[in-house]
C-alpha cells in the first residue's frame, strides 16, 4: 500500500528523494534503539523496558488508522 501511495501521489521527479527520506527515517532508530536498551535494562530493569517497548510499538502502530485522509486515500485501480 505504501508504494502504491508514494508512487500514486507523489510526482516522479521526488521519488528518489522520498524514498530515501523513508528508509532514513525507517532504519536509523533501530540503532539507536539497540545501543540504548541495555543501559534502560540496566536502570529500569530487563521487565519494564520490554513492556514498555511493546506498549509503544502497539500504540503506535494502529495510530496512521485514526488520520481519516489515510484512511481515504485513493488509488487508481484502472491503470491511468
Amino acid at each position: 500500500m505504501w508504494e502504491t501511495a508514494n508512487n500514486t501521489h507523489v510526482p516522479e521527479r521526488l521519488l528518489s528523494r522520498v524514498g530515501a527520506h523513508d528508509e532514513f527515517w525507517s532504519f536509523v532508530p533501530i540503532p539507536i534503539g539497540q545501543l540504548s536498551t541495555p543501559f534502560l535494562a540496566a536502570v529500569f530493569g530487563t521487565a519494564a523496558v520490554a513492556v514498555t517497548g511493546g506498549g509503544v510499538a502497539a500504540v503506535a502502530m494502529p495510530v496512521p488508522l485514526l488520520m481519516p485522509s489515510l484512511r481515504r486515500i485513493e488509488i487508481n485501480r484502472n491503470g491511468d
